[in-house]
């Protein structure tokens, strides 16, 4: 199935549609295949970020992100919210072509991975990270 998406080198948030997440951990998922995985597509998204230099080789950003299924799996799917998600990253340049980054990502699971049934439980997620990158 082709899905038209949000790019596929687009990461907006350290769980929700996280191609990192994805690729090291798994899907984000919930009952009756309630899932997030690899890029974003049938969702509206909302999300309010910023950040500060405090120095020149360190830059912190943290973000609110809201997140609600454009359509329904299903007919009998009862719920659209994915949730919200609350990041916050600091990022050190090393050098000109390496960083560390420190993150910490909260989300706040929606009804939307309850599936068909509102008797389905479902938990709050949360994620720290730490990522060293090496640019060419």
């Amino acid at each position: 199935v082709i899905r038209n998406n949000g790019g596929r080198d687009w990461s907006p948030c350290l769980i929700m549609w996280n191609q990192d997440i994805n690729y090291w951990v798994g899907a984000v998922t919930g009952h009756n295949t309630a899932a997030q995985s690899g890029p974003m597509y049938n969702a509206w998204f909302f999300q309010v970020r910023g950040g500060v230099k405090p120095v020149d080789k360190l830059d912190i950003m943290a973000s609110v992100s809201y997140a609600n299924a454009d359509k329904k799996p299903t007919a009998q799917w009862l719920y659209n919210d994915y949730g919200y998600e609350v990041d916050l990253t600091a990022t050190y340049k090393i050098t000109n072509n390496l960083s560390y980054m420190l993150g910490a990502g909260y989300l706040f699971a929606g009804r939307y991975y309850r599936g068909e049934s509102d008797s389905n439980s479902v938990s709050n997620d949360f994620l720290v990270l730490n990522k060293l990158t090496l640019t060419f």
